[in-house]
Formats: structure tokens, C-alpha cells, sequence
């Protein structure tokens, strides 16, 4: 029955029956043709050496998507088909990760891929793996190209919502809206006639009296005045409120400050430091919002304990007059050692502003449901705050302004603060 099945399947293959004199012959002939396909077809296939690639840097927003192309040409004399893959790290999002291709000798052709990052800063972009295919499709020839182009993320900048609304207040306070202000150290624009509600203070004796009328000053805010926004990008600033670390919140103050600074004619420098000076950005004559958006891009927070008197050094050395600093960090046991509370005095010549990203979970946790497991998170969470806001006190007697804000609105908290200074002329 075995022998009958056997010739009968030969048969319908039109192989005779006397080629075979065992099992094992079919599939060595199998194998045999097989191979020597494969082997023709690796012959016929085109080389992936021929073909050269060129690839731009990319730059795009975190939240958003971008387009990678790759050119290919053929510098070959034959005919070239296969596929590209690009080698984005998974973070990146590429999509479609292998395109396909065919080339005449001489052509060129371009491959655009859709990006969707993660993650902030700079990315390389991996090799470039590149595999020809011959005419049968068995066999081919791959080359994975080395290639040194980068993505750039910018961090997304969410708080661009609130700069509508600050900048309406700011050509107030400017006068562009017909409202000057007026406060100490703030600079003399005008004379006007005396409304009822006026300060007293402001009326210009000397000048009412040589128009016979009742004047008083009126006040344009400070202008040219110096910014320094003092990230901490130590071990403090990876602590991930949501779904992000710290830091993306006090880099987005800095964004919004730096925006609210280039309208009113402020200059803003940024100072990244953890155990060391990680970054530094002053301001150019046309220093732009993307520009500073580019700077810190690839900060990331560190396991570094941040050392907060070498801060305050780097701030001393940045400007030597009178600034408003504002300091993005967490108030936590872990400032403490860093030296935040010696630093402050160091800084007493400057207007000290300190901003708190405070975790929405600590309040949630301070409820309890009745079983002991909560009880234990209330009492560690209102100890937590207990502390944060016991440092908080002692900053504000060492003559530091501190404001605390959930991370979506800490930069608006911030902008509002930096606005109530300047036009109260303290800046």
C-alpha cells in the first residue's frame, strides 16, 4: 500500500519511479534546485552598494506628527528592487517602518515615512537597512547603512493657551488698552488731569500748579529688565506627576516667561543645573520662542542631587544687577540637603520667585475609605504636604516668593506673579 501510494505520487509529479531508489532522494533534489535557484536569483539580485542615501534632520513638536524622507539613488549599471527600512527607535512612532522600492540605473526616489514621538529631545535615527531582491524573490543582498541624521522633539509647549489673555493684560499695563498704572520704581510716562480715586502721591505739585489745574503722574511699566528662569533638573525634577516628569512643567513656565518677555521688552536668560551647570541660554537680539524651544529639548532630569549654593553661583555670575529669579524645583526633603535654604540668602539682592508643581494624587490621598491601608496613605501624604508647606513658610521669611499650582497651570500661576511684580515696579 506504502509502495503503491509512492508511485502513484511520482507519477502525477512526471518523475519516473525508477529515479528514486529511497526516501531520502526526493528531498535532496528538492534541496538541490532549491539552492541553486536561491543561488542564481543572489546572482541576479542588484547591489545595495550602488545605491546612495540622503536623509534630512527633522524637527517637530511633541504631540504632533512629522514626515522622515530618504532618498535613494542608483548609481548602478542594472536595475535595482527591494525595500528600505528605516531604523527609528520605537519611541519615535515610524510608520510604515519597510517601503518598498524599484530603481533604473541613474534614478532617484524618495521615501517619506510618518513620525509620532513620545518623547522629547534628540534622536538618532539609526541605520539605514537597505536589501535588494532578485528576479525569483528567493534571495537578495542587504546593507545596513550607518546614518547620522537626528529628530529633534520640542517639548509641546502647552501653555501657548494662556499667552492670549497675558498679553492683553501686558498692553494694559503698557497703556496700548488707554490704562497707565502707576507704583514705585515703576518709569514716568505722562501727565494727566486728577479723576477721583487717583493716589494722592502721584500729583505733580510743581506742574498743577503752573497750569492752574490738578495733574497727576502716570507711570509706563519697567522695561530692559533682567529674567533668569532656574530650572532644576536634578533627582528632585523626575518625579512624574501624571504622566510626565516634573521638569516638562517648569520647562513650559520657561516657554510661556520667555514669550511674555520678548513682548514687553524684558530679557530672559534660562540656567539648567543639577550637581553642575547642564545648560545655559541668554538672550540674543532676536531670540525667538523655537530657538529656546531647541535649548531644552534634550534637558532631562537627573539622579544627581541638585546643588542649589552652586545655583545660586551660576546666577551671580549671569547677571549683576537686579533680577527677577524664578526657581522651578519641588519642595521636598530632598532640596533640603542640596542646599536650597542657603541659597536663597545668597540670592538676596535678587527678587526670588519659587515655583511648585504640587501633585493632584497627595490630595487624593489624603482621603480615607476606612480600611487601614488608606489610613497609612492619608497620614504619609498629609505629612507630605505638612512638610512642603512648613518649607514653603521658612523660604517666604528668607524673603522668597513661593507659589504652589497643578503642573497643567503652574506656568499661568507663574506669568500672572511675574505680571504683578512688574507692575508693581519690584523687577
Amino acid at each position: 500500500m506504502h509502495v503503491t501510494t509512492r508511485s502513484a505520487v511520482l507519477s502525477s509529479l512526471a518523475v519516473p519511479a525508477g529515479l528514486v531508489s529511497g526516501d531520502w532522494l526526493w528531498p535532496v533534489i528538492v534541496i538541490v534546485a532549491v539552492a541553486a535557484l536561491s543561488g542564481l536569483d543572489w546572482l541576479l539580485a542588484g547591489r545595495p552598494n550602488d545605491i546612495s542615501s540622503d536623509r534630512p534632520d527633522v524637527t517637530t513638536r511633541l504631540g504632533t506628527a512629522a514626515e522622515s524622507t530618504v532618498t535613494l539613488t542608483n548609481g548602478g549599471r542594472r536595475p535595482l528592487v527591494g525595500a528600505a527600512r528605516n531604523g527609528w527607535p520605537p519611541s519615535v512612532g515610524v510608520s510604515p517602518a519597510t517601503v518598498d522600492f524599484g530603481l533604473e540605473p541613474g534614478a532617484s526616489i524618495t521615501l517619506t515615512s510618518r513620525l509620532v514621538p513620545s518623547r522629547r529631545g534628540k534622536i538618532s535615527a539609526g541605520p539605514l537597512v537597505i536589501r535588494t531582491r532578485g528576479p525569483l524573490g528567493l534571495a537578495g543582498r542587504q546593507l545596513s547603512k550607518p546614518d547620522e541624521s537626528t529628530l529633534t522633539v520640542l517639548p509641546q509647549f502647552r501653555a501657548r493657551r494662556f499667552l492670549p489673555s497675558r498679553i492683553a493684560r501686558l498692553r494694559e499695563m503698557e497703556g496700548r488698552s488707554l490704562l497707565l498704572v502707576s507704583g514705585e520704581g515703576t518709569e514716568f510716562d505722562s501727565l494727566r488731569e486728577y479723576v477721583r480715586g487717583d493716589d494722592v502721591r502721584a500729583i505733580d505739585w510743581r506742574s498743577s500748579a503752573r497750569r492752574g489745574e490738578t495733574l497727576v503722574r502716570t507711570w509706563r511699566p519697567e522695561r530692559d529688565r533682567r529674567i533668569i528662569s532656574l530650572l532644576d533638573c536634578g533627582r528632585s525634577a523626575s518625579i512624574r506627576i501624571g504622566d510626565e516628569p516634573r521638569l516638562d512643567s517648569g520647562i513650559d513656565t520657561t516657554l510661556l516667561l520667555a514669550a511674555l518677555a520678548e513682548r514687553s521688552g524684558d530679557r530672559l536668560h534660562v540656567l539648567a543645573h543639577d550637581d553642575r551647570l547642564r545648560v545655559r541660554v541668554d538672550p540674543g537680539r532676536r531670540e525667538t520662542i523655537h530657538a529656546l524651544a531647541t535649548a531644552l529639548a534634550d534637558v532631562h532630569p537627573s539622579l544627581a542631587q541638585t546643588d542649589w549654593v552652586g545655583a545660586a553661583g551660576a546666577v551671580t555670575k549671569t547677571v549683576s544687577n537686579r533680577a527677577l529669579v524664578v526657581i522651578t524645583t519641588a519642595l521636598d526633603s530632598g532640596v533640603v540637603p542640596g542646599g536650597l535654604l542657603e541659597a536663597i540668602p545668597l540670592l538676596r539682592r535678587h527678587t526670588v520667585l519659587i515655583a511648585v508643581a504640587e501633585d493632584p494624587a497627595l490630595a487624593h490621598m489624603t482621603e480615607i475609605d476606612g480600611t487601614a491601608a488608606s489610613a497609612y496613605e492619608a497620614a504619609a501624604a498629609h505629612r507630605a504636604l505638612l512638610e512642603e508647606r512648613a518649607l514653603a513658610d521658612h523660604l517666604t521669611r528668607l524673603g522668597a516668593h513661593v507659589v504652589f499650582a497643578p503642573p497643567a497651570h503652574l506656568p499661568a500661576t507663574v506669568a500672572d506673579t511675574y505680571l504683578d511684580l512688574k507692575e508693581a515696579g519690584k523687577l
